[in-house]
């Protein structure tokens, strides 16, 4: 459930994204992969509504883009840090190769228009957070592997 509430996420923030021309890389690379995180921060006491808002549409949707093949995987990481309160999750969606949510935009939107909201202690998204920041990283491969 944690996996489809960051893929959600990822692909809210993947919108506010703008993806820069790189050439193209196969989509069954494993060691070169585009990730968009999502940071979002949750309203005063709010943490585990926005997580459990997540969890239930970002992620719900995200799965079935994942079983669709639009991307590879999602996630949602919490944090931990004392000292940096500009955000509470990250929500990872892990694209094939290069790509970003550019490209799968209007399949995505058709999973978005077939998705019920729910709400989560009657509140929706606005009401128990907000994305903060959004951005493209890359994984380059494990060293270890």
């Amino acid at each position: 459930m944690l996996r489809k509430t960051l893929l959600v996420v990822a692909l809210l923030v993947g919108t506010m994204v703008s993806s820069a021309a790189e050439p193209d890389i196969a989509r069954d690379a494993d060691t070169t992969t585009n990730w968009t995180f999502t940071y979002l921060k949750a309203r005063d006491g709010q943490v585990e509504a926005l997580r459990e808002f997540i969890e239930k549409n970002w992620f719900a949707m995200d799965a079935v883009a994942v079983e669709r093949g639009l991307f590879k995987d999602y996630s949602l990481i919490r944090n931990l840090a004392e000292d940096d309160a500009s955000w509470d999750f990250i929500v990872a969606v892990e694209y094939f190769g290069n790509q970003t949510y550019a490209d799968i935009r209007e399949p995505f939107e058709a999973i978005r228009d077939q998705h019920d909201t729910v709400l989560v202690n009657g509140k929706d998204l606005m009401q128990l957070g907000a994305i903060v920041r959004s951005e493209r990283v890359r994984f380059l491969g494990n060293a270890g592997r």
